[in-house]
């Protein structure tokens, strides 16, 4: 049994500038008097580069930053460097809305990933994952194809099978504020307390941040972890 398998689930630049030059122009049989010319000027702005494979763990909110933001003290797990391809989902078409990081067809363009797991008193969870693709516009596609398939599956139930035991998730209403898709999604812990979460999916530049929060009092926790994510981008 792979433990961060089991865990995820609920209970368990270059700047060129030409200079201007002062140029004096001799006509035959008039008088010459010095003018400026202005020379043309290129000036190519800085463009970051493409974030690659190497550069995605850093971009992982720190153990630190993520036990003040969920206000529980959290434990990680070692980064994992692909996405999980033994939990499965049904209905199938709620595979993306009830946690990051399962294996789905949208993350066969990718160029690199990056993910893992915290957990702490309380049922806290944390899943965070980044992605990154061949550019940012393959990025933004991935955010606004997967929230379209959020909402196939808003306001139902999804099980999760592959861990020690079968779990029911219940999904409520997807929404979009400044581009970052969330829905809520609670499960039941192996105690019976029902732990609520908070599923929520942004890009920025070529990369893709994919987070789940689970915590007593979620809110938007999951929604401010994408933008302090994308804040190091």
């Amino acid at each position: 049994m792979n433990p961060r398998r089991t865990g995820m689930l609920i209970g368990a630049v270059v700047v060129v500038a030409a200079g201007c030059s002062v140029t004096d122009r001799k006509v035959s049989g008039t008088a010459t008097t010095a003018t400026a010319v202005a020379s043309p000027t290129t000036s190519t702005s800085a463009v970051a580069k493409p974030v690659d494979d190497a550069g995605l763990p850093k971009l992982l909110g720190s153990p630190s930053e993520i036990s003040d933001l969920v206000g529980v003290a959290m434990t990680p797990e070692a980064i994992f460097r692909k996405p999980d391809t033994k939990l499965r989902v049904e209905p199938i078409r709620c595979l993306e809305a009830v946690m990051p990081a399962l294996d789905t067809i949208g993350y066969y363009g990718r160029t690199g990933f990056a993910g893992q797991l915290l957990h702490g008193d309380q049922h806290a969870q944390v899943v965070q994952v980044v992605a990154a693709f061949p550019t940012d516009a393959e990025a933004a596609d991935f955010r606004d194809r997967t929230a379209r398939h959020w909402r196939s599956c808003q306001n139902q139930q999804a099980t999760v099978t592959g861990g020690q035991v079968p779990l029911t998730y219940a999904l409520e209403k997807v929404e979009s504020v400044d581009s970052v898709a969330s829905v809520p999604v609670s499960g039941m812990a192996g105690d019976g307390t029902r732990v609520p979460c908070q599923h929520s999916l942004g890009a920025r530049r070529n990369v893709i941040i994919d987070v789940r929060v689970c915590a007593p009092n979620v809110g938007n926790k999951g929604r401010d972890l994408v933008a302090k994510i994308a804040a190091g981008l």
